[in-house]
C-alpha cells in the first residue's frame, strides 16, 4: 500500500460489520494503548528521519545507500501517515525533530559500514514495537497501519541484512550440532545453580546472549560517537558512564559465549572518525540514547524468559538493574533541560474535585 493509499484509507469512514450491525471507525474513541504506541511511535520516526538524512547524506556504497535510503523512505512516510492519525483522533501532534536538529552538511563521524548496522538493530527494536503496538489496538485503522509498519520494517530488516552479509561486514550466529532424536529433561540440575558445573547453552540461550552483545556493541560505538561531539558536559558524562557500564556487560555477556568456545559478535568496518562536529542536535542525542537503553531492557527481558540456567537469569536480572540506573539518569537529565514530552495520560480526577 503507497502512502498516498493510506491516507486516503485513513481519511474515509470505514464501515466495519459486526453481524447485524455496522460501525463508523470515525466514531469509534481510540484506547488508550493505540493513543500511547502512535503517539510514541511518531517521536520514534522523527528521530529516524534525522538520523536517516544524516546517513543517506554521507552514504558511498551503492548497496548501502539504496538500503538507507529506503529507511529513510518509510520513516518519512510513518510521519505523515500519524500525523493524519493524530488528527482524525484530535490529538494534538508533539513537538518531536525536525530540521532543527540534523545539519547533513556535518562531517562524517561513522562509517557507512556502522550505519547500515545500527539502522538494521533499530529495525529489530521497531518491530518488537510494532508488534506489540497492532496486538494491543482495537480499531481496524490502527491496526492497519501498525501491520503496514511490521511489513515494511520486514522488508528493511531482510535488505539490510542481505547486504551485510554479502559484503562480510557481520557475522552469522554461532552454528550448532542439529539433534539427531527428540530428547527430554530427566534432573533438575538442567536448571542448574550459580556454582559447580553446569550443562552447556542451549540454542535458545546461546541465540540471546549473541544478540545481547551484539547490540551492546553497536550501542557502544554509538555513545562513544556521540560522546565526542556532544556539547552538554551533564551530556557527555552521561554517555561515558553508558560506554562503561556496556564494556563491564559485554566482559560478563562475552564470557558466558567464550567458556563454551563459541564465537561473539565482531563489529568489523567500523570506523569512528576525528571529527568534533555534531550532525545532530544535543536534544536529539539524549532522547534517542535514553530510548535505546529503555529497548535493552527489553531485550534482557526476552532472554531471561527464554533462559533455563539460573546462573543466566540471575546475571540478566542483576546486569537490568545497571540498565535501569541509566535509563533514570538519562530521563531525569531530560527533565532538567525540558525536552521530555509528556506521553498522554488519563484525566487526574482528584484535581476536579
Amino acid at each position: 500500500m503507497t502512502i498516498q493509499e493510506f491516507n486516503q484509507a485513513s481519511t474515509q469512514q470505514e464501515q466495519v460489520s459486526f453481524g447485524a450491525f455496522q460501525h463508523n471507525v470515525s466514531n469509534i474513541l481510540p484506547t488508550s494503548p493505540e493513543i500511547g504506541y502512535l503517539w510514541s511511535g511518531y517521536l520514534a520516526e522523527c528521530m529516524s528521519v534525522c538520523f536517516l538524512k544524516d546517513y543517506v547524506s554521507k552514504a558511498k556504497d551503492p548497496d548501502i545507500r539504496m538500503v538507507l535510503q529506503q529507511a529513510l523512505d518509510v520513516s518519512t512516510q510513518r510521519v505523515t501517515s500519524m500525523e493524519g492519525l493524530l488528527n482524525s483522533i484530535n490529538c494534538p501532534i508533539p513537538d518531536a525533530f525536525g530540521e532543527k536538529d540534523v545539519d547533513v552538511n556535518a562531517k562524517e563521524l561513522f562509517s557507512e559500514s556502522f550505519t547500515l548496522q545500527y539502522t538494521r538493530l533499530m529495525q529489530k527494536f521497531v518491530l518488537y514495537y510494532y508488534c506489540n503496538a497492532m496486538a494491543a489496538s482495537t480499531r481496524s485503522d490502527f491496526r492497519k497501519f501498525f501491520v503496514e509498519c511490521i511489513n515494511t520494517s520486514t522488508k528493511v530488516h531482510q535488505k539490510s541484512t542481505d547486504v551485510l552479509l554479502a559484503k562480510g561486514i557481520i557475522d552469522k550466529p554461532p552454528i550448532i550440532q542439529v539433534p539427531s532424536r527428540v530428547d527430554y529433561v530427566h534432573d533438575k540440575d538442567y536448571f542448574g545453580s550459580l556454582i559447580g558445573k553446569k550443562r552447556p547453552l542451549n540454542a535458545l540461550e546461546i541465540s540471546h546472549l549473541y544478540a545481547l552483545v551484539e547490540t551492546k556493541e553497536l550501542i557502544e560505538t554509538l555513545h562513544v560517537g556521540y560522546s565526542q561531539v556532544v556539547k552538554s558536559e551533564k551530556i557527555k558524562k552521561y554517555l561515558l558512564k553508558a560506554i562503561g557500564t556496556a564494556r563491564d556487560h559485554l566482559k560478563i555477556l562475552s564470557a558466558f559465549l567464550s567458556e563454551e568456545s563459541l564465537p561473539t559478535p565482531k563489529m568489523t568496518k567500523i570506523l569512528i572518525s576525528d571529527t568534533k562536529e555534531s550532525s545532530v542536535s544535543d536534544r536529539l542525542i539524549l532522547t534517542h540514547s535514553t530510548s535505546v537503553i529503555g529497548y535493552i531492557l527489553t531485550e534482557y527481558g526476552i532472554a531471561d524468559t527464554n533462559s533455563a540456567r539460573s546462573d543466566l537469569v540471575s546475571t540478566f536480572r542483576g546486569l537490568v538493574t545497571d540498565v535501569l540506573f541509566l535509563a533514570k539518569n538519562g530521563a531525569e537529565l531530560m527533565v532538567e533541560y525540558g525536552w521530555l514530552e509528556k506521553v498522554p495520560d488519563a484525566t487526574d480526577r482528584d484535581s476536579l474535585h
